[in-house]
């Protein structure tokens, strides 16, 4: 049967039903740091047996769980070994499960000249629990799922059929709290059908964590998540922004994909990273992944296979789970500079359902400590920033800012009471401009509207310093943190005119410890 199903899985947070939802960003990071990835598949021919076939279709196979913990509390379970790097500190951890559960046994007759394939059983054990063991403990840890696709609940035929689902779990807390490290993970009770189904039955797990290393370089991470049927008429393209890479030298690129996929032997589905210079996308591919064959049916992490893992199948029947280097000779596909990059799935005869990509790149010190630490706009401004200032610097402004109020920061100090009003000038200075098209910051509890920051600090002692310096020159300085760095903004002024407010930061700015001021934008 050439019927192929394809599941790339990453981490998202709600239901989805019908055809789709559309990706959306889970997580994003900046740090020194890296990424790991450990998981195995939970369906083999055989318990413990290591398989190693490479020709074959899976759904002539008759699939059974993999069960290696000599545990009698435990139907399924497969370990991997995670390695660390010493000084690593776990930000992030996502635990996902998969597979394709129709019912608990599928079973397959031979009519003439057809193999028809029938479930003999329903589904009748839930698949958003599943037990974790930790490095150096025979102990399990219960971990409770969200059910983030189900496809028994699809309306499209085909996913009904195959019934494939994906559970999520966060376990960041679990691992800090157990301080866990390197060692072997073993995870247990993950569901599948056994026997036979159409296109093969699949099952796998994974483990992504984000950790950082003060020895590591600075780096950008993002996940997304959505769920997209792809097909020979449909591909989907994900966009990657928000980060500038390094000015100078390599630039070293990296995604991470899971899957459960049909059958090794079946080719057509390719992942294509754009290219500006030739304008399309070129496949990516590596020693172990093949640009016309990309999911495999293999584990890999850069061009090895990994094998540190029990059982250790070469052929995982359908689980694919890979972390790529995107193959960059010359910076040839991500040059300097680079402010975005994209990806794309596609299928010449496959169908696949797309769930899960991390992404990460190593970035400009220079745009971190200025967009993402100070919130000033970048030092290259893009395309999209040149159209938005253009159509600001030409569109006349006869709004006036009227203030008659006590302007309250987020402590309740007063910072200072302006009265009166003021006209908006038609032409922007540019530097205002800059500040305009930066992204707005997202702080619970403070006004929407504009502010007047002098200083940033990591460390809230060196802000609380700052802010007491300012009361002594006459000021009422606020602190304030930026919940997606953590980071202390001393802010001295506000208003919801940007252009009235640039005014006074020009006469700030005059002062010593404000030349270097500026303006942010919060919750707009």
């Amino acid at each position: 049967m050439y019927y192929k199903l394809l599941i790339v899985f990453l981490v998202f947070s709600s239901s989805c039903l019908g055809q789709g939802l559309p990706f959306k960003k889970v997580n994003e990071f900046y740090l020194n740091g890296d990424t790991r990835v450990i998981g195995n598949t939970i369906l083999s021919d055989h318990p413990t047996r290591v398989y190693r076939r490479s020709k074959g279709l899976n759904d002539r196979t008759e699939m059974v769980y993999i069960d290696v913990d000599n545990n009698k509390e435990t139907y399924s379970s497969s370990s991997a070994t995670l390695e660390l790097p010493e000084h690593a500190r776990i930000k992030y951890a996502g635990l996902y499960w998969a597979a394709t559960y129709p019912g608990e046994r599928g079973k397959q007759k031979t009519r003439k000249n057809r193999i028809d394939y029938v479930i003999k059983k329903k589904r009748s054990i839930p698949f958003d629990q599943v037990q974790l063991q930790l490095p150096g403990s025979d102990a399990y840890h219960s971990v409770m799922g969200e059910v983030l696709y189900d496809g028994m609940q699809d309306q499209i035929t085909e996913l009904k059929n195959a019934a494939p689902y994906v559970c999520y779990s966060d376990i960041t807390t679990l691992l800090q709290t157990e301080n866990a490290r390197s060692g072997t993970y073993t995870l247990a009770n993950v569901t599948a059908l056994e026997g036979y189904m159409y296109g093969g039955s699949s099952a796998g797990w994974m483990l992504y964590l984000v950790f950082e290393d003060p020895e590591a370089p600075l780096q950008y991470f993002a996940g997304y998540h959505g769920f997209s049927f792809i097909n020979p008429n449909n591909s989907q393209e994900l966009d990657f922004n928000n980060f500038r890479v390094v000015e100078n030298g390599s630039v070293n690129t990296s995604i991470t994909l899971a899957a459960l996929e049909g059958d090794l032997i079946l080719v057509g589905d390719q992942v294509g990273v754009y290219s500006e210079k030739e304008d399309e996308f070129v496949p990516l591919k590596s020693r172990v992944r093949y640009a016309n064959n990309f999911f495999n049916s293999s584990i890999t992490i850069g061009d090895k296979k990994y094998i540190d893992r029990i059982p250790e199948n070469s052929n995982t029947l359908g689980f694919d789970l890979a972390k790529v280097d995107i193959p960059n000779e010359n910076n040839a596909l991500i040059a300097n500079d680079a402010t975005r990059m994209k990806l794309q799935f596609k299928t010449e005869s496959d169908r696949l359902f797309v769930f899960f990509n991390a992404f990460q790149t190593e970035i400009s010190t220079d745009f971190y400590q200025r967009v993402i630490v100070e919130g000033k706009p970048d030092r290259i401004p893009n395309k999209a920033t040149l159209t938005t200032q253009e159509g600001v610097k030409n569109r006349a402004t006869t709004e006036a800012e009227k203030e008659d109020v006590a302007v309250l920061g987020k402590d309740g100090e007063t910072l200072k009471t302006a009265q009166g009003s003021q006209e908006i000038p038609v032409d922007r200075p540019q530097a205002l401009q800059d500040m305009l098209a930066t992204k707005p910051m997202a702080v619970p509890g403070m006004d929407r509207g504009y502010y007047i920051v002098n200083h940033v600090f990591a460390q809230r002692k060196n802000a609380l310093r700052w802010q007491e310096k300012m009361k002594l020159r006459g000021l009422s300085p606020v602190r304030f943190v930026n919940p997606e760095n953590n980071y202390h903004y001393i802010y001295i002024d506000y208003s919801t005119n940007p252009d009235a407010l640039y005014e006074r930061l020009v006469e700030f700015r005059k002062l010593n410890d404000f030349e270097d001021a500026w303006i942010i934008k919060v919750n707009l």
